[in-house]
């Protein structure tokens, strides 16, 4: 049993490790927990799992009364999962992050199952870093993580889908091929960064082909903004469901600098201008970036500091030196652990087989 999600920087590890697992373990019954507003409501029925869903809110950033609503639901999902569980009585329950991580893994523990958390940031979420003790294995994406752990854990990379391994090279072709997004949920400072950029981009000889991912709640306004870009030039969805053949179509990517977004983006070997969130727990995804730009792979960009004006000019220097963002690539590449995923399997697996821990 997976639980956890909310966004696809939790839901989709869980997805790849879930997928290696069935793969190697074809007979196995694999099932999501989840929240009832998080995307795995969609897209885990979508996969071919069996998803329940849990009414959970977060603490951070709640008053009083928000935080006495969050425990009380926090309560009653644990007591849910208690009955699921007896119910089922699944062999592991494997934390991936997010509100309904905590509730499923604690009701594991009560009923003596084993337990693992997935953590896919350099700087652990709190709900990992309070599991963590309490658990048979911790996945970590670095040593990094490991150190903020206080040691405690397995360095096995982020997991990525298949699909992102087989990308091959960027197309290269005389047009730049540029992709935009801000996660799963968009990013309204690079909606506006990237429309203004627009009159600047069109007069690039020849002007770039873009697919941007805005979110639904701005997919209208940025779709408007387009209206004057070079016709069939410029696609704009509010999530793309296909982002593996989205980044292997895409010569140079714009986005946050999530945990799985540089996982991904590793796993493809492409090109990018990271613009970390500026309100991201501890600054992980600043720090996120600047490591990936001290090995080559991407320029950044910090949110603060972002107008339509610098946003151009960068895309605009990349797109006249291919050669820069073939080396840039080739050092993303680098960065990628394309076994991540078989090797959580493994220690999933070892725990079921031994129901031991794993982890000193």
């Amino acid at each position: 049993m997976f639980s956890g999600g909310g966004t696809g920087g939790h839901l989709f590890p869980a997805l790849a490790v879930a997928d290696e697992l069935k793969r190697q373990r074809p007979a196995a019954s694999i099932s999501f927990v989840g929240a009832r507003r998080g995307l795995e409501r969609r897209l885990v029925p979508q996969a071919g799992y069996p998803l329940r869903l849990l009414r959970l809110s977060g603490f951070k950033g709640s008053g009083p009364l928000g935080k006495m609503a969050a425990a009380a639901a926090a309560g009653w999902a644990l007591i849910r999962c208690l009955v699921w569980m007896l119910g089922s009585r699944p062999d592991l329950v494997l934390g991936v992050g997010g509100f309904a991580s905590g509730p499923a893994v604690l009701a594991a523990r009560m009923l003596n199952v084993s337990t693992m958390v997935l953590e896919q940031n350099h700087f652990p979420g709190a709900t990992n870093r309070w599991l963590a003790p309490r658990v048979d294995a911790v996945c970590l994406p670095s040593e990094a993580a490991r150190r903020r752990m206080g040691g405690r854990g397995i360095v096995t990379g982020n997991p990525v889908r298949p699909e992102f391994l087989q990308a091959g090279e960027a197309p290269g072709g005389e047009a730049l091929m540029l992709l935009v997004f801000g996660g799963s949920r968009g990013a309204r400072s690079i909606n506006r960064a990237m429309t203004d950029a627009l009159p600047e981009l069109v007069r690039l000889e020849p002007a770039p082909f873009i697919v941007h991912q805005a979110g639904s709640e701005d997919e209208a306004s940025v779709r408007a903004a387009y209206r004057d870009y070079p016709e069939g030039r410029a696609e704009v969805l509010a999530f793309l469901d296909d982002m593996p053949a989205r980044l292997a179509a895409a010569d140079l990517v714009v986005c946050r600098a999530g945990a799985m977004t540089l996982a991904e983006l590793a796993a493809v070997g492409r090109a990018a201008i990271l613009i970390p969130y500026p309100h991201a727990a501890d600054d992980h995804q600043r720090h996120n970036a600047e490591a990936v730009r001290e090995c080559g792979a991407a320029t950044v960009l910090l949110d603060e500091e972002l107008d339509g004006n610098r946003l151009a000019a960068c895309i605009a220097e990349l797109a006249a030196d291919p050669e820069r963002r073939q080396r840039m690539g080739r050092a993303a590449r680098q960065l990628a652990v394309p076994d991540s995923a078989a090797r959580i399997a493994e220690i999933a697996l070892s725990l079921i087989e031994s129901r031991g821990d794993v982890v000193s």
